[in-house]
């Protein structure tokens, strides 16, 4: 049986993992605040991404992607309004990035997919 905190934790290694090579510049790893948690904050060039991360040992429920609900979006978005209203970055440009990790019989697939939805929560996927 797969421990799920484990897993996700092990899905954030291999995302920030993924960024780093990627240069994007990790800023803070599960911001929390009460409307919510963001997996990481980074920095790629001058944009402020967010970035959510779902992972899974299996399809057996879908692909990770399918965790990104209407729901989840707006929380995401919620909270990231937030982050930007705290550190008083009014006009800083800014994205949602998601990356979906699927670790299955040690085989680790990572898939990224930048401005993965907008404010509006229309989905990109």
């Amino acid at each position: 049986m797969v421990d799920h905190i484990e897993l996700g934790k092990r899905g954030e290694d291999l995302a920030v993992f993924h960024l780093k090579k990627l240069r994007y510049k990790i800023i803070e790893r599960n911001y929390r605040c009460n409307q919510g948690e963001i997996d990481v904050i980074a920095l790629d060039k001058n944009i402020l991404v967010f970035v959510e991360v779902k992972t899974r040992s299996s399809n057996k429920f879908g692909s990770p992607l399918t965790g990104i609900t209407t729901k989840k979006q707006r929380q995401l978005v919620k909270t990231a309004i937030f982050y930007l209203q705290n550190h008083r970055l009014f006009n800083r440009d800014a994205r949602f990035d998601v990356v979906a990790v699927e670790i299955d019989s040690g085989k680790e697939r990572i898939n990224l997919i930048q401005n993965a939805f907008e404010i509006s929560t229309q989905n990109r996927f």
